[in-house]
């Protein structure tokens, strides 16, 4: 399987577009966009970090997750005894993606912190594999989750492919992260 995903969202239009261009098309969805930013400091700074290699801010790429959501969902149910609620995402083929989409591993650098270019990948589609099983940052996250008796933020420990600009779901499939394939 060679294909990316992104939690579905409202659109306009047929393209996924990075959130800072939401603010001249959808002022409503431009705000709800900016506020996951407000809760730390470190999130605050997100809204400003540069992705290096590609000229351009958090907020003026479009996040897409390699790794498949059920992944995410079975590691979940694993460590939590329970199933996420149902959440529906794009499965987007790899070669939709824009030229000079990258992949970001933070291994180096923590949230809010100026991104280490090591950090930072080309994404080539052609020899890309969609995950189907979660990386143990991911695990590891979901575990202290569980023991402080907290949900939310899955993704964190998953690599981010990082798309320079609109990305077309034209071609692609919804899904449920309940659902293996």
């Amino acid at each position: 399987m060679r294909v990316v995903f992104h939690q579905r969202v409202e659109l306009v239009g047929d393209v996924l577009v990075p959130a800072s261009d939401l603010a001249d098309i959808d002022h409503a969805g431009y705000a709800r966009a900016m506020s996951k930013y407000d809760d730390t400091p470190e999130r605050q700074r997100l809204k400003v970090t540069e992705i290096p290699g590609l000229a351009r801010t958090w907020t003026e790429v479009v996040f897409l997750s390699p790794v498949h959501p059920h992944a995410i969902w079975r590691a979940w149910r694993e460590i939590r005894g329970r199933e996420l609620p149902r959440a529906e995402f794009w499965a987007i083929p790899a070669d939709d993606l824009p030229h000079g989409t990258v992949v970001l591993d933070r291994t180096v650098s923590a949230v809010g912190d100026p991104l280490d270019p090591a950090e930072i990948a080309p994404f080539d589609p052609a020899s890309f594999t969609t995950a189907t099983e979660v990386p143990a940052a991911n695990r590891a996250w979901l575990e202290e989750m569980v023991r402080r008796g907290v949900s939310g933020a899955w993704f964190h420990g998953i690599p981010h492919v990082l798309a320079p600009g609109a990305v077309p779901v034209r071609g692609a499939r919804v899904i449920g992260w309940e659902e293996p394939d």
